[in-house]
């Protein structure tokens, strides 16, 4: 971009015949012209070419964040511990998080978090499901391509401002205020697009791997819930209602003894009053 170059020269130029001082003050209103001019020229809608034709949305390709929860029933954890890594290492991913209980008396337990590439997601998810037997599977999808192309329209942007910025800082001459100027609004367009280029770089991670969480507990003996048939729905009902009173009972006695000292009070409190007076009424008699 020639333009700011030569306004600026041609500033100079012109104010030649007002002495030193007032070349310095035109040398500065053209810098700072030339900034304004830049970051205008980015505002303002650029030419075809130098854009680039706009993405069609029927060619585009969908950016997708995939995740899912599974919770697995096994029967014997140790054999998911060997099984996993070998699981997600045969998908092509790879494991971002463990833990596995084995607490003493208490039911063994595992948390797995898988790393899978996004186009052997429902591969992955149905042979983790025959690991055991899945209690729960659980998926979302998070379609993040407008973010995406944004984040790249705006960073193409950036770093033509940031081309132009160079430019300007070339020949801003030798007058140190506004070179330092001009570095300060350099770094913060670097920032900038340091910044968008990190939140690109996590969305093209997840979009281009999914997240698996599975977790599983150890049952020898599990059955699998079944729907209640009518003569255990009576039973069910009986043990419901023989529970609800065994409680209201318990609550009756646990209220009772909780007031018996206020009651004992109150009684004390009460009695002593009525038999002053009746003793009184007999010692007149």
């Amino acid at each position: 971009m020639r333009s700011g170059s030569v306004l600026y020269c041609a500033m100079l130029i012109l104010a030649g015949c007002g002495g030193p001082q007032a070349a310095t003050e035109v040398a500065r209103e053209g810098l700072a012209g030339s900034i304004m001019q830049v970051g205008a020229a980015m505002q303002s809608a650029q030419p075809a070419d130098e854009r680039g034709p706009a993405p069609s949305p029927t060619n585009l390709r969908r950016k997708v964040i995939y995740d899912a929860e599974i919770a697995l029933v096994v029967k014997e954890l140790p054999v998911i511990e060997v099984e996993m890594p070998k699981l997600v290492k045969q998908f092509g991913g790879y494991l971002a998080e463990v833990s596995v209980s084995r607490t003493e008396g208490e039911q063994r337990s595992g948390h797995w978090q898988a790393r899978i590439p996004v186009d052997r997601f429902d591969s992955f998810l149905d042979s983790v499901s025959k690991l055991g037997i899945a209690e729960n599977r659980r998926q979302t999808a998070q379609d993040v391509t407008e973010e995406f192309v944004d984040l790249e329209a705006r960073i193409a942007n950036k770093k033509r401002l940031e081309e132009r910025i160079v430019e300007v800082l070339k020949d801003s001459g030798r007058n140190i205020k506004d070179v330092i100027e001009v570095e300060r609004e350099l770094a913060r367009v670097r920032s900038e697009i340091e910044q968008m280029e990190g939140r690109l770089q996590y969305l093209t991670n997840r979009t281009e791997l999914t997240t698996v969480t599975i977790s599983a507990r150890e049952v020898r003996d599990y059955a699998p819930p079944e729907a209640p048939r009518f003569v255990g729905r009576i039973g069910q009902a009986w043990d419901d209602s023989l529970s609800s009173l065994t409680v209201f009972g318990e609550n009756v006695v646990v209220a009772s003894v909780h007031a018996f000292p206020w009651l004992l009070v109150l009684g004390i409190a009460l009695v002593s009053p009525v038999w002053y007076v009746s003793k009184r009424k007999r010692g007149r008699k």
